[in-house]
């Protein structure tokens, strides 16, 4: 399938999402509502800030009692402060800017990886290599780690 089909199956089987008021009102405003990809800690900031809050949580904890670390978390959550909150979300635009940058190459990249989900087995063992084209693999730094382009064996 291409890419556009997959988007398209993708878009028909995904269930609808909840609607916010928030949603409705910034609609109303001409402003589009784009949530982040849930639990990604690239691009979410909660997620950096739950490691944080999980790390002095971590150098904190003696107990080991949930009780003290709900406190322990509580406590710690209250005391992220407004510079910390506006790192993560500097930090978190650089990544997507990097993410943005980068697309039409891993499209690209991605354009010359060819998956054959096709299951027919002939067993027939004696012609293992692949007769129309082999997966070359060279150490070059822009091939993606076991992955390399498809090339033809009859050039």
């Amino acid at each position: 399938m291409t890419k556009t089909e997959l988007h398209n199956l993708i878009k028909m089987d995904k269930m609808q999402c909840e609607t916010f008021e928030i949603n409705c009102l910034l609609a109303e405003h001409e402003h589009t509502v784009i949530r982040p990809p849930p639990y990604h800690p690239d691009l979410n900031p909660i997620e950096k800030i739950w490691g944080i809050v999980k790390t002095r949580i971590a150098a904190e904890n003696v107990t080991f009692k949930l009780r003290d670390i709900q406190q322990l978390a509580e406590q710690n959550f209250v005391t992220v402060t407004m510079e910390e909150w506006t790192a993560v979300c500097r930090h978190v635009k650089v990544v997507e800017e990097e993410y943005m940058s980068s697309e039409h190459e891993m499209d690209n990249i991605m354009e010359r990886i060819i998956i054959n989900t096709n299951d027919d087995d002939d067993d027939n063992d004696d012609n293992d290599d692949m007769s129309e084209s082999t997966i070359s693999c060279d150490d070059d730094d822009d091939d993606i780690q076991g992955v390399g382009p498809i090339v033809s064996d009859r050039e």
